[in-house]
């Protein structure tokens, strides 16, 4: 596979520039080396591990997660249920969900399965060098094709910065992804960016500015009754920050440099990567959904950010929101 292979991408519709997107390193090769997985890790970023998970353990969790976008109505009821193929748009809308779909994970022992068992943590123990903890929450996606639902460029650090540093995400498909279907991007040296890593890579999504009219009074109130706020809550603290760099990956590049390197991922592929490197996706342009699930690991010694931690975790909700003077 070259990079004269890879077809047109897009990103909202929009053409990326193919000369400035490229393919990951594979450290498969490495897998026992860990000195050098640390290694490649401080120079990419990254670690993309072709072929580290069961491959049919993978299957064998799609066909669960194939299982219920069918019944969610997600799915075209003409074609076989493991083809993932979407439903008409019609069908979909009237399904009212988007591609943020982490309600696929709860109470999925086959999806457990691959991503807090087996290969995935013995990867992490020997590449963390001791016991390892993953978070309760898992984020899931199933990206549905067209121009509307290609990720924004973020680094993760923005949501889950509040535990050790030394975290890391392991993004995994639970469908072949060829090009076109808009898989994962990683933002080539973007986490050597210092100012970006020291600004935007230390903010906090869920902080608000107490010391502004009310703020402080109008969330201490939620929090104790146990809601979220109302749209005109949040209108009255000034919250509208979704925590991404940018809406953008087309000129989030154009302004940090590097290019944006993927690949095409099969099931058992993963790409494990740290907390300030600055990743998005492309568009779906492929007429089946894109699933993939994002999970975190740590070594179990270290501070944990617990919004993600527990049977009913804060996530970004009301009990996760924290005052500070701005």
């Amino acid at each position: 596979m070259s990079v004269v292979d890879i077809p047109q991408l897009t990103y909202g519709g929009s053409a990326l520039d193919m000369n400035q997107v490229g393919l990951l390193r594979r450290s498969d090769d490495a897998l026992h080396d860990r000195d050098e997985l640390h290694r490649r890790m401080g120079e990419d970023g990254y670690l993309y591990l072709p072929g580290l998970l069961d491959r049919d353990q993978v299957v064998a969790a799609r066909q669960e997660l194939c299982n219920r976008l069918h019944g969610a109505g997600m799915l075209d009821f003409s074609r076989p249920i493991m083809e993932c193929v979407a439903a008409p748009q019609a069908q979909i809308d009237a399904a009212a969900t988007g591609p943020f779909m982490p309600e696929l994970a709860r109470d999925n022992a086959p999806l457990s399965k691959v991503i807090y068992d087996g290969a995935m943590m013995d990867f992490y123990a020997f590449f963390l060098g001791g016991p390892v903890r993953h978070f309760d929450y898992t984020w899931f996606r199933a990206k549905q094709p067209g121009t509307g639902t290609a990720t924004t460029p973020h680094h993760d650090f923005v949501y889950m910065g509040r535990g050790t540093p030394d975290l890391y995400t392991s993004w995994t498909p639970f469908s072949d992804v060829p090009f076109a279907m808009g898989g994962l991007m990683m933002l080539e040296k973007s986490h050597t960016h210092e100012d970006l890593v020291q600004g935007y890579g230390q903010t906090d999504v869920d902080l608000y500015c107490a010391n502004r009219g009310n703020a402080e009074e109008i969330v201490v109130a939620a929090q104790t009754a146990g809601r979220e706020l109302t749209g005109k809550e949040r209108q009255q603290i000034d919250w509208n920050s979704t925590g991404a760099y940018s809406s953008d990956a087309i000129a989030t590049r154009e302004e940090l440099g590097g290019r944006w390197l993927l690949d095409e991922y099969r099931m058992g592929d993963v790409l494990v990567f740290s907390m300030h490197i600055m990743h998005a996706s492309s568009d779906n342009q492929m007429g089946y959904i894109r699933l993939s699930s994002d999970s975190r690991y740590q070594l179990a010694s270290e501070p944990v950010d617990d919004r993600w931690i527990g049977d009913d975790p804060p996530a970004h909700g009301i009990r996760a929101k924290r005052g500070m003077v701005c």
